[in-house]
C-alpha cells in the first residue's frame, strides 16, 4: 500500500472513531499535499503538507496521531493565536505547541492504542496537563531544556492570501470554526448509537465559559498596572524621627489604554455594552492610566474621547457612528495621531474584517459565540 492509501486508510479509520471522528469536518479545511520538500510534516495552519517517506516509517496508530496532530494545530489555530512566538523563536514555539497537541490526544486516546507517539518529536510530558502553549513556552524558555527533533514543521500562515486554495485568516476562522461545531454533532450522535458517555472535546472553543469580568480585569491590569519604584526625591517620613535616611516607593503607572467601541449599529447601544463600560470603569479606577482613549468605530473613527488620570465615566461617553465595520481602521488613526497605548480593549460584535494585528496586545470583548479573532486575545460578553 503507497503512503497516500496509508493516508487515506489512517483518515476513514478516524471518520469512523467514536472520539476522534469530531475532526473529520477539521481533516476537509485546507489541502493535503504528499511531499518530499520537507523531512516529516508541515502545516500552516490550514494546509497539511507530510512526507511519504516518513509515513512509511509510522506504524498505523503512529501515522493516525501524526494526522490527528496538524488537526490540532488547526482546531487551535495555533499559527495565528501564537504568531508572535513563532516570530520570536521559531523552534522553542513549535516545541511548546508540540507539547500541548501530543499530550492532549495521547490524553484522549485513553490507553486504547488507537494513537501512538512516533519516535521523533517531543514526547507527552504530564507536567504540561492543562497549560496553554504561551505557559509551556515561558517554562521552556525560562528553565531551558533540550531541543528535541520535533514531529513537524510550523509555518507562517500568509497574512495577505485570499484565493480558493489559502483563504482569508478570517475565513480560515470561520470555516474551521464550523468544523468543529460539526465535528462535535458527529461525536455526539455517533456516542449515542454506541450507547457512549459523550464529553465535548471542543466546548472551550465553541462555548467559552469564562467569566468575562475576570478575564478583562486581568487583561488589563497584568498588561497595564503600574509598578512600584523607588525614588531619593522624596524621603520614606516613616523612618525619619529615627534619623534614617531612606527612598520612598513611587508608582509608574500605565501611559495609555485603549478602547474600541464597534458602533455599527447592532453592537453599542445595548445592556451587554453598557455591562462591559460599567465594569471597565471599575478597572479603570484601580488601575489609573494616565490616559484612556475611547474610540467609536464603524467605517472609520467616528469620534474620539480621552479620559485622564484614571477618569472614565459610563455617563460621559458619547458614541458616535452606526454605518458598516471595519474596525481595524483604529489602528491607522492611533498611528496617524501618534497615540500608542500599551494595550488596547474591543467591543464588538465580531462582524468585522480583522487586518493586520497592531503593535500592542488586543482583548477581543465579543457579543458573539460563533467568530474567533485571528489575533489577540478574546472573550465571550454575555451576562
Amino acid at each position: 500500500m503507497n503512503s497516500l492509501d496509508r493516508i487515506n486508510k489512517a483518515k476513514i479509520a478516524i471518520m469512523r472513531h467514536p472520539r476522534f471522528c469530531r475532526y473529520s469536518g477539521v481533516m476537509a479545511c485546507g489541502k493535503l499535499t504528499v511531499t518530499d520538500t520537507l523531512p516529516t510534516a508541515a502545516t500552516d495552519g490550514w494546509n497539511v503538507f507530510i512526507n511519504p517517506d516518513f509515513v512509511n516509517t509510522l506504524t498505523d496508530p503512529q501515522l493516525r496521531l501524526l494526522i490527528l496532530h496538524e488537526q490540532q494545530h488547526k482546531a487551535y489555530r495555533h499559527m495565528v493565536v501564537w504568531r508572535s512566538l513563532m516570530e520570536e523563536s521559531p523552534a522553542l514555539s513549535n516545541i511548546a505547541a508540540d507539547h500541548f497537541v501530543n499530550l492532549s490526544l495521547i490524553d484522549m486516546d485513553k490507553g486504547e492504542g488507537f494513537l501512538a507517539m512516533p519516535e521523533v518529536g517531543v514526547q507527552p510530558d504530564a507536567k504540561y496537563r492543562g497549560w496553554s502553549v504561551k505557559k509551556i513556552y515561558d517554562d521552556l524558555k525560562n528553565n531551558g531544556g533540550g531541543m528535541p527533533t520535533p514531529l513537524d514543521e510550523h509555518i507562517l500562515p500568509d497574512e495577505e492570501s485570499s484565493d480558493a486554495s489559502n483563504p482569508s485568516q478570517e475565513v480560515q476562522a470561520a470555516e474551521i470554526d464550523r468544523a468543529l461545531r460539526q465535528g462535535e454533532i458527529i461525536a455526539k450522535r455517533r456516542a449515542q448509537q454506541l450507547g457512549l458517555d459523550h464529553t465535548p472535546e471542543f466546548g472551550e472553543l465553541l462555548h467559552p465559559s469564562q467569566d468575562w469580568r475576570k478575564v478583562l480585569r486581568e487583561f488589563v491590569t497584568d498588561t497595564c498596572t503600574g509598578r512600584d519604584e523607588s525614588t531619593w526625591r522624596r524621603p520614606n517620613r516613616r523612618y525619619l524621627g529615627e534619623d534614617v535616611y531612606l527612598p520612598s516607593m513611587q508608582s509608574t503607572v500605565m501611559t495609555r489604554l485603549a478602547v474600541v467601541l464597534d458602533t455599527s449599529g447592532s453592537c453599542f447601544d445595548t445592556s451587554i455594552a453598557t455591562r462591559f463600560a460599567s465594569e471597565l470603569a471599575a478597572i479603570v479606577e484601580q488601575v489609573k492610566p494616565a490616559f484612556v482613549d475611547v474610540l467609536y468605530v464603524d467605517t472609520e473613527v467616528a469620534a474620539h474621547q480621552t479620559f485622564e488620570n484614571g477618569q472614565f465615566a459610563v455617563a460621559s461617553l458619547t458614541p458616535r457612528g452606526g454605518g458598516g465595520t471595519n474596525l481595524p481602521v483604529a489602528w491607522d488613526y492611533m498611528k496617524s495621531k501618534h497615540i500608542k497605548p500599551d494595550a488596547c480593549v474591543v467591543l464588538t460584535d465580531g462582524e468585522t474584517p480583522f487586518g493586520q494585528s497592531p503593535e500592542y496586545p488586543v482583548l477581543w470583548a465579543l457579543t458573539s459565540l460563533s467568530i474567533r479573532p485571528p489575533y489577540g486575545a478574546s472573550v465571550h460578553i454575555g451576562d
